[in-house]
C-alpha cells in the first residue's frame, strides 16, 4: 500500500474512533453526580477520672491512627492586660524544655523523641483554651501520651528558650506590620471590641514584658487535672482509653489552690466608625469591616448567623468575592469570617485593593452586609452556601487530628459534644427569610466599623471623603493597647 492511502487510512480510523467515543456514555458526557454521602460524626464517649481529668475518646477504626491532645482551659482571656501573649507564649515554651525519667531535656531532645514515634508535636493557646498534641499509629500511642503529659507536668521552661520565642514572636509582629491586611484585622478587632479582652493583641511592649516567672506563675496556677482534658480520636476502644487515661494521668494529685475565672467585657466599640491608619509606601490597602455576631450560647442563632456570614464571604462564589474582584477586579479575593465567645461575636469582611480604590472597596462591603437584609438569598445561593459550610464541616472530619480538633473547638464553646451530631440538619434548616432577618438584626450600617491601612496620600480624597469624622492614626503611633488608638494618649 502506497504512503498516501496508509495516511487517508489512518485518518479514516482515527474519525471512526473519535465518533465512537463521542457516542460513548461517560467519556463525551460526564456521568451524573450520585447521591450525597451521608456525614457521620463519630460516637463520642467521656468520662473523667477520681482526680479530674477530663477523657474524651471521639473513635474511628478506619486507619491505625489515634490523635491525641490535652486541652487546658487557659487560653488567651487569661493574659494579664499588660501582658498579651503570655499563654501563647507558655504553651510554645511547653516544647521546649521538660523532665523526664530523672532527666532533663531540651527543644531537640524533645523534638527527637516525637519524631521517634513518626510525628511532631503542636502547642498552641487559643482564647478560651490550650493545646498540646501528637498524631501517631495506634501501637505508639501509650508512648505518645506519656510524652505528651510529662511535657505537660515537668516543663522546665529555660530562660533562653522564652528569648528566643519571645524573638520570633517579635519578628512575625514586625512582618505583620508591614501587611496592611493583617494591620487592618487588629485593629478593627481592637475598634470593635474596645476594652474587651477579646479585641487585645500582642505588641512589641507587651511582649517584652513577659519574664518567665510569669510563664511559670500562670503554669502553676492553671495546669492541674480539673482544667485538663486528654481527647483521643481514632483507632482506640472505651476500656483501652480508660486504661490508657488511668496510666498516665490517674497519679496526677489534685490542685487545691483557687482558680480564677476567664472572663472578657462585652464589646464596647470605639466611637470612630471609621479609622485610616497611614502606612507611607505602602503598595496596597488594606480593608475590615467589623460586625456584630453572636455569642455561643445562642446556638440556633449562631447557626443562621454562619449561613449568612457564608451567602456574605466564604468562598469565592459568595457575594463579596462576586462584587469586589470578579464583577470589578478590585482584589484578588475579598470575603468574611465569623467568630463566636462567650460574650458576643465579631464578623470581619476583608479585602486587600490598590490604594486608589480603597473607598470603592470600603463602599461594596458595607452595602453587601447591610443589602443582606433586603436582599436574602434565593434557594441556588442559599443551597450553595450551605453545601460548602456542611463540605467544610465533612472535611474536619476526615482526619483524626481534625476531628480532635473539632471536639476542643465545641469544648471551647461550653456547648455538650452531642449538639456536634446537630451540626448538619441545623445549618441545612436554615431559611432565606431567617439569613434576611439575622442581617437587619446584626449588621445595621451603625453598627459596623471600618478600617482601612494603607498609603493615605496614594488613596487620595476619596477615603477622608466617607466620614468626615474619621480617625486618622500614623502607623509609627499606632498602639492597639492605647484607649484611642494612638502612642502617649
Amino acid at each position: 500500500m502506497s504512503r498516501p492511502k496508509v495516511l487517508l487510512t489512518g485518518i479514516a480510523l482515527a474519525c471512526l474512533s473519535a465518533i465512537t467515543l463521542a457516542q460513548t456514555p461517560g467519556v463525551d458526557v460526564p456521568p451524573l453526580p450520585g447521591p450525597a454521602a451521608a456525614i457521620n460524626v463519630p460516637a463520642i464517649e467521656e468520662f473523667r477520672l477520681t482526680n479530674g481529668v477530663r477523657v474524651v475518646l471521639a473513635a474511628r477504626h478506619d486507619v491505625p491512627l489515634v490523635s491525641a491532645l490535652l486541652r487546658v482551659e487557659v487560653g488567651s482571656l487569661a493574659d494579664p492586660a499588660r501582658r498579651a501573649g503570655l499563654a501563647g507564649i507558655t504553651a510554645t515554651l511547653l516544647t521546649k524544655g521538660a523532665k523526664r525519667a530523672g532527666k532533663t531535656l531540651d527543644a531537640t531532645q524533645i523534638a527527637r523523641e516525637a519524631e521517634a514515634l513518626g510525628s511532631s508535636l503542636t502547642a498552641s493557646a487559643g482564647w478560651e483554651s490550650s493545646l498540646l498534641g501528637l498524631t501517631v499509629s495506634t501501637p505508639k500511642l501509650d508512648a505518645a501520651v506519656a510524652l505528651l503529659v510529662d511535657l505537660l507536668r515537668a516543663p522546665t521552661f529555660p530562660a533562653e528558650e522564652l528569648e528566643r520565642t519571645r524573638a520570633q514572636a517579635l519578628d512575625a509582629l514586625k512582618l505583620a506590620q508591614s501587611n496592611p491586611t493583617q494591620v487592618a484585622q487588629d485593629v478593627a478587632r481592637r475598634v470593635f471590641w474596645g476594652a474587651s479582652a477579646y479585641g487585645a493583641s500582642s505588641t512589641a511592649q507587651t511582649l517584652a514584658r513577659i519574664q518567665r516567672d510569669d510563664v511559670v506563675a500562670l503554669h502553676r496556677l492553671w495546669v492541674r487535672p480539673e482544667t485538663t482534658t486528654l481527647i483521643l480520636a481514632g483507632d482506640l476502644r472505651l476500656a483501652e482509653a480508660r486504661a490508657l487515661a488511668e496510666r498516665t494521668l490517674g497519679a496526677w494529685p489534685s490542685n487545691r489552690m483557687a482558680l480564677p475565672r476567664m472572663s472578657a467585657a462585652p464589646a464596647e466599640a470605639l466611637d470612630s466608625a471609621l479609622v485610616l491608619v497611614n502606612l507611607p509606601g505602602a503598595g496596597q490597602a488594606g480593608v475590615a469591616v467589623a460586625a456584630p455576631f453572636v455569642p455561643q450560647d445562642q446556638v440556633q442563632a449562631r447557626r443562621i448567623g454562619s449561613v449568612a456570614n457564608a451567602v456574605l464571604g466564604v468562598g469565592y462564589s459568595a457575594r463579596l468575592n462576586q462584587e469586589v474582584r470578579i464583577k470589578r477586579g478590585l482584589s484578588y479575593g475579598a470575603g468574611s469570617s465569623a467568630a463566636s465567645h462567650r460574650v458576643g461575636g465579631l464578623v470581619l469582611a476583608q479585602a486587600q485593593t490598590n490604594n486608589p480604590t480603597a473607598a470603592q472597596v470600603v463602599e461594596l462591603i458595607r452595602a453587601e452586609m447591610t443589602g443582606l437584609a433586603t436582599r436574602p438569598p434565593d434557594a441556588t445561593e442559599l443551597a450553595a452556601r450551605q453545601a460548602a459550610l456542611v463540605g467544610g464541616f465533612a472535611r474536619s472530619l476526615e482526619s483524626t487530628a481534625g476531628l480532635a480538633s473539632v471536639v476542643a473547638g465545641q469544648m471551647d464553646r461550653g456547648r455538650p459534644l452531642a449538639e456536634l451530631n446537630n451540626t448538619v440538619p441545623e445549618l441545612l434548616a436554615v431559611t432565606a427569610p431567617q439569613v434576611g432577618e439575622f442581617a437587619a438584626a446584626h449588621w445595621a450600617a451603625s453598627a459596623l466599623r471600618t478600617v482601612v491601612v494603607g498609603d493615605l496620600k496614594a488613596a487620595g480624597e476619596g477615603l477622608r471623603g466617607l466620614d468626615a469624622k474619621a480617625l486618622v492614626v500614623e502607623m509609627d503611633q499606632l498602639d492597639l493597647a492605647a484607649p484611642g488608638l494612638v502612642r502617649g494618649r
